[in-house]
């Protein structure tokens, strides 16, 4: 005979394990970078939240105004959004880059660019990966005044770890069933 408590304890791991595997990104850290000619303008790490940007960058262009990014890592998605006032656009020079490099043991399987608005120029060969660095081509692209939004997905290869985990939760639960 099974008790409640022994039985909750295999549901709750299962559900930790289940929530392991599939949230790699969301509650780890990853490092954000804005990489003008090969130079970090500015880099840090930062933990991944489901509810806030985790990267943000703001300067004002020659031309004057002010212009503003930020970035938003999401567990299968990753968004930037800008924000540029007190000129018609902006248009980046020089060789500019947003480099994500995402928790250990997250490797990219698939990167593919969903939607983007008010921002001309930017396509799908604006964005590389390797590994588990995600690389934004931000140069030459042309940011329209008020804001505007690049929306990318992509699919990662689960952690090691977490997979061994929920391989366990699942086995213990059978070994359970079957005595």
């Amino acid at each position: 005979m099974v008790s409640y408590p022994r039985a909750l304890l295999v549901v709750a791991t299962s559900l930790v394990a289940t929530a392991s595997a599939q949230a790699e990104i969301v509650g780890s850290v990853s490092n954000f970078a804005w990489i003008r000619n090969g130079v970090a303008l500015d880099e840090r790490n930062a933990i991944c939240s489901a509810l806030l940007p985790e990267f943000y960058r703001a300067f004002t262009p020659e031309a004057g105004g002010y212009a503003a990014f930020s970035v938003d890592l999401g567990e299968n998605s990753l968004s930037i959004m800008s924000d540029i006032s007190g000129i018609p656009q902006i248009t980046l020079g020089g060789t500019q880059t947003v480099r994500v490099i995402l928790p250990v043991d997250v490797v990219i399987e698939s990167f593919t660019l969903v939607g983007v608005t008010s921002v001309a120029g930017f396509s799908q060969d604006d964005l590389q990966f390797e590994g588990r660095t995600l690389l934004v081509r931000m140069n030459g692209n042309t940011f329209a005044s008020g804001g505007g939004t690049i929306n990318m997905t992509f699919s990662y290869v689960p952690a090691p770890g977490a997979m061994a985990l929920l391989l366990a939760a699942a086995g213990m639960s059978a070994r359970r069933r079957r005595g």
